[in-house]
Order: C-alpha cells, then structure tokens, then sequence
C-alpha cells in the first residue's frame, strides 16, 4: 500500500465534510432512498459529494452507501479511506442536532488518519497516529473515570438492563458519541447490538485512543476489519479500570 501523507488527507477529509455540509444545507428531500432499509435519499447524496472528493485525491473508499471502490484509473495499493458520509441521517431527517461526517484513512499499519465533522455542533474531531487527538484545533482531554458506578455511558441500541453505570445516553451516531468520549462529554462509549459497520466507529477510535482512551470490541475481535459486511460490537472508556468493567458487565449480559 501507498504511503500516506496525514496532512494531505486532512485536507481532503475537510473538503469532503464540507461537501456533505453543503448537501446537508441544500436538500429538500429526507425521505428514504427505496434501496434499503434505514438510509435516505440524502445519504447517496452525501455519499457521491464524499466520493468525489476521496477520489480526486486518488483515495480507495470503503462507505457504508456505496462500499469498497476505487477511482477510475486508481490503483488497487492506494490507502483505503473508510468513510460514513452521514452518521446520524436519521436525526438530520427529523432535525435531531446530532449528525456527522466520520472519516478514517487506513495503511498497512491500521487506522492512520482520521476526522468527524459533527455538523449540527460545527465541532471537528481530527487524529493522526501517535500524534494525538484534537478538537477544534486544540488538545482532546478525555475524564479520569475508573468506577462504572461513577461513569456517564454513551449506548448504541437500548441496553436489556442496567448495567451499573450512574447514567447513560443514547443519542443515535456512534462516531460523535465516541468523540464525546475522547472530549471529556461522556467517559465511555458501548454497543450494545454487535451491528456497528467499522465505518460506525473507526475515525472515533482512533481519535479517542490518540486522545488517551482505550477501546476493544464485545467479543474481542479486531475493531479493524475492511470487509463491508462485517459487524462488530465496539466499547470505548476513559481509562482501562473503566473499560474492563464496562466488557464485563456487557460480556455477562
């Protein structure tokens, strides 16, 4: 695979959430798209505005909408940008401020790069690997918490019962919910469905272990995984004390 170049990719990565921004802005159609259940019409919009811009920078795409391609004329050892042009579509469509553009470029080594653009917040979430995490620019400083019984949860999918936790939160888009997490909003972050595709979740992993978190998945499988029909269960805490208890208390059912 192609070496990659962060600060070309950041670049790239703002253009693209720029672009969704101005089809977010400019769409006047949030019905569903009648290709499958759960995605909107504004979804494939967003999703060509990415392509587009991923493309030109000769980028290979693995998006929730359109899944793995490769620009006309690319090469098949360019980085893979793994890419969910609209997390939180469904809160866009009934005007639920939570929604964003999730981005994370991917070289031999794992994730490299990544961003989310939340568009309702205008926060924007970037990391490079082993060069920290940050938000709007400045440094993302997660909580300290260690005690379960002290942590604000961010959940996807409504958990059986309760867990343990002091409170918790579902707000419906996995990436700025983890970036809550890298930020000191929430101190952990569980799937609670084992259904997150990786473009669900990995730019906010990244950021938030950049940021000093830590993170695994449900069942132990690698976060990591290019494949468009895998699915994976990710937890995303503050600290290790945290983490552990949150896997066993989800593990346990």
């Amino acid at each position: 695979m192609k070496a990659v170049n962060p600060s070309e990719a950041l670049a790239a990565f703002t253009d693209a959430a720029t672009a969704v921004a101005a089809v977010i802005a400019a769409n006047t159609d949030w019905g569903a798209s009648g290709r499958r259940d759960g995605q909107y019409a504004v979804d494939l919009d967003a999703d060509r505005a990415c392509l587009d811009v991923l493309y030109a920078a000769g980028y290979r795409v693995l998006s929730e909408e359109s899944g793995v391609t490769t620009p006309p004329g690319g090469s098949d050892d360019a980085p893979i940008v793994v890419v969910d042009p609209l997390d939180g579509s469904t809160n866009a469509a009934h005007g639920i401020p939570w929604f964003a553009t999730a981005l994370c470029l991917v070289d031999d080594d794992g994730p490299a790069v990544a961003m989310v653009a939340n568009h309702a917040s205008g926060d924007v979430y970037t990391a490079v690997r082993g060069g920290g995490a940050f938000r709007n620019g400045s440094p993302c400083r997660p909580n300290d918490t260690t005690a379960l019984g002290d942590a604000i949860v961010g959940v996807s999918g409504l958990p059986t019962h309760h867990y343990g936790w002091a409170q918790f939160r579902a707000m419906g888009a996995s990436a700025p919910d983890i970036c809550n997490v890298a930020g000191g909003v929430t101190d952990a972050f569980c799937d609670m469905h084992d259904q997150h595709g990786v473009w669900d979740y990995l730019a906010s992993v990244l950021i938030a272990e950049e940021a000093g978190c830590v993170a695994d998945e449900v069942h132990g499988r690698d976060l990591c995984v290019l494949d468009h029909t895998a699915r994976r269960g990710p937890v995303v805490a503050t600290t290790p004390e945290l983490l552990d208890a949150i896997l066993t208390a989800r593990r346990a059912g």
